[in-house]
Formats: structure tokens, C-alpha cells, sequence
């Protein structure tokens, strides 16, 4: 577990609350926080309500506005510089360098690699929504690969979308 951060009016914060003021200045809700970090909205609702007492803030954008200006987020950069060496937010951004990244659209991703996403089911399209960058780039890899050997395959067809 990586240590936590000491404010200068002697507050410490543990990993997981950095995490989750974090997390919380990139605009991620309660709920996304919960399954990027694998815990529940209860324990998540719970961490912030003891930030907000800890830090003497009324309500999440004073506490990240306190944590701006304690040096914790990086001040003057969109989206918020994270601490160094900050959770990856599994399926929602990715992490570079201990800053947030953007989202990651999966849905737009398999549209610019020419997958028919849009002709699918609403719940299968919601399935392919979820996916990271990474099982994305699996799939059109998977699909250059068989589309490669085509030539070589005959009187069968795999379905990818």
C-alpha cells in the first residue's frame, strides 16, 4: 500500500482517500468510483463523508478546491494531476505519468476501426461500451488477423460484431 499525504496543517490522507479526491476532481460520481476501485458506493459515500469532516469542507467541490490549493491535485491543469503513482481507472481513463487521462470511448474506438457497433442490440452495444482500450485493440487485432488468413479458410465465418 503506498503511503498517504500529509497537508500542512498536519491532516494525513491514506492512499485510497488521494484515490478516491482524485478520482472525484476528474468528475467521476460515486458509482464510478465504486467499480473503478472495486468497493462499494456505501464505502465510497462513507471515505468522502470522512474527507469532507477530516479536510473541514462542506461538500466535494470545496474539498477539491482545498486539496488544489494544498498542492495534492496539480494546480492549473485539466483534467487534475493526479498523486504520483494514482490507481488506473479501470474502463473509464486511462493513466499517464500520475495524471488523469480522458475517457475512453469504446463504442467510438470499434466505429473508427469500421466495426458495425451501431447495428447492434442496444444490450450488446452496451456490452462493447464497457470494454477497455485494451480489449479493444484485441478485438481488431483478432479480426485483422482472421481477415489476413481469409484466403486460407474456407466455408467457415467467425462473427466478431
Amino acid at each position: 500500500m503506498r503511503p498517504g499525504r500529509h497537508l500542512c496543517d498536519g491532516v494525513d490522507l491514506t492512499s485510497r482517500e488521494l484515490d478516491i479526491a482524485a478520482m472525484l476532481a476528474f468528475g467521476a460520481s460515486t458509482q464510478q468510483i465504486a467499480r473503478d476501485l472495486f468497493i462499494s458506493p456505501h464505502t465510497v459515500a462513507a471515505h468522502l463523508a470522512h474527507l469532507l469532516r477530516k479536510l473541514s469542507v462542506a461538500n466535494r467541490t470545496e474539498l477539491v478546491a482545498r486539496l488544489y490549493a494544498e498542492g495534492v491535485l496539480g494546480q492549473g491543469t485539466w483534467p487534475p494531476a493526479a498523486v504520483q503513482g494514482h490507481v488506473c481507472f479501470k474502463r473509464r481513463t486511462a493513466l499517464c505519468e500520475g495524471t488523469v487521462g480522458m475517457t475512453f470511448d469504446a463504442l467510438q474506438a470499434l466505429r473508427e476501426a469500421n466495426h458495425p457497433v451501431d447495428l447492434l442490440p442496444a444490450t450488446q452495444r452496451a456490452v462493447l461500451a464497457e470494454l477497455t482500450e485494451q480489449e479493444v485493440e484485441v478485438l481488431n487485432s483478432v479480426r485483422d488477423r482472421l481477415a489476413a488468413a481469409s484466403g486460407e479458410v474456407e466455408g467457415q465465418e467467425l462473427k466478431l460484431l
